[in-house]
């Protein structure tokens, strides 16, 4: 998939109503720490950037849709998600492609009006099929040739805020989140 330009891009970010990301490697860095509790059951970690985190939250506040489809499953991230009032959260789900086509039906939407970030290769049926495709600048070489936008960010480094923002700005919200804080 070409790169879009500028203006391009802010046409289709325009169009965005829902923003859907894999988890591992785009809302954290991709490690996952492990420990056994007291009770001898597996416990799993990951890190969010703060940055990241209110993000979302701004996306939540200013009427877009937000989501996840990991294919992973941690009791962490759902509540995490919760947290940042995300409306789709989805786990241990690969067949992302089949995920997307039930979100769209929930939100009344198209591909076409889903921003997906991504990062490494089981994201590509949904990239594929975005209105905006984004990969994180450590994803995958595969993804980031996918992608219409490849982010400045790294996944778990503030690669979500840096979406949010210009997709924020893009829909001439960014001013409204901004009052928020004068």
């Amino acid at each position: 998939m070409p790169r879009l330009s500028a203006r391009a891009l802010a046409a289709r970010l325009r169009r965005v109503r829902v923003v859907l990301m894999d988890v591992d490697g785009v809302v954290t860095n991709g490690h996952i720490y492990h420990f056994v509790d007291t009770r001898g059951e597996l416990v799993e970690f990951k890190g969010i950037h703060a940055q990241d985190s209110i993000a979302l939250n701004w996306l939540a506040q200013m009427g877009l849709r937000t989501g996840v489809i990991s294919g992973r499953l941690s009791k962490g991230v759902a509540e995490r998600m919760k947290l940042l009032s995300m409306t789709y959260v989805y786990q241990h789900r690969l067949d992302k492609k089949a995920v997307l086509a039930e979100i769209c039906r929930a939100a009344k939407a198209e591909p076409r009006d889903i921003l997906y970030i991504g990062d490494d290769i089981q994201d590509l049926p949904v990239m594929r099929l975005a209105g905006v495709a984004v990969a994180v600048r450590n994803g995958r070489p595969e993804v980031r040739a996918a992608a219409h936008w490849v982010t400045a960010r790294e996944g778990g480094d503030g690669a979500v805020r840096e979406v949010a923002e210009a997709l924020l700005k893009a829909q001439g919200l960014w001013q409204k989140v901004l009052a928020q804080f004068q």
